[in-house]
């Protein structure tokens, strides 16, 4: 008997516990989409996280800066030989820029845009959908991404040729920090804010395979004459 209510405690809590994280993982997914419900909300201003190629220096605005170095909109940014970088853009998406490549950089306090103006070398934008991105050089506008779909768009440019446009070249050129984020198969921009999907599935997923090991791993109750 004493064991038949340890094991019914134990699924109890295991339940409860289930129950309070999903309701916590739906409350953190419902969180980027509120909408401005509440008077004087101001959203978060947006500031872009560097990575740099094994945490080696880029020069931005004219100084050294490394991984984890937070990206103004405005900034200028170079990248030496054999040193790529990935600048997140939280909602917005993502920059991965290839070694020997110089450009600025530019978002919308409000969410909705992200200009990248190359003087020369390679880069791939990635944005969200509601985010348009624009990728310009020295003669003008190269790769356009629209806001109804958000995507991506890969441009390089090289002295003495053409400007490769959507054509891999800036994968090929190794744009970014890692190919995790920036190769052919990289995710568009960063997850959602709030718990992302992986570990709310460990975490559901654990729960489950909690009870099923329980029950599992239990022997039947002794019958009593």
């Amino acid at each position: 008997m004493r064991i038949r209510y340890q094991k019914i405690t134990t699924v109890t809590a295991l339940l409860v516990t289930l129950a309070v994280g999903q309701l916590y993982v739906g409350v953190s997914f419902a969180e980027p989409n509120s909408g401005p419900g509440i008077s004087g909300a101001v959203p978060p201003a947006i500031m872009g996280v560097l990575t740099t190629t094994s945490n080696k220096p880029i020069t931005v605005n004219g100084a050294s800066a490394t991984s984890g170095a937070t990206i103004p909109s405005g900034a200028t940014i170079e990248t030496p030989s054999g040193v790529g970088a990935t600048i997140r853009l939280g909602r917005l998406g993502s920059l991965c820029i290839a070694p020997n490549t110089k450009l600025s950089l530019e978002f919308d306090e409000q969410g909705n845009l992200v200009r990248i103006t190359v003087t020369e070398g390679c880069v791939i934008l990635r944005t969200q959908k509601n985010v348009s991105g624009t990728i310009n050089g020295p003669q003008g506008v190269l790769g356009q991404i629209p806001a109804s779909t958000g995507g991506s768009a890969d441009v390089c440019l090289r002295p003495g040729a053409a400007p490769a446009i959507n054509q891999g070249a800036a994968v090929d050129a190794g744009a970014g920090a890692s190919a995790v984020d920036c190769g052919a198969a990289g995710a568009a921009a960063a997850p959602p804010a709030g718990i992302p999907p992986a570990v709310a599935a460990a975490f559901i997923g654990g729960g489950a395979a909690g009870l099923y090991l329980l029950f599992r791993g239990s022997n039947p109750s002794p019958s009593f004459p």
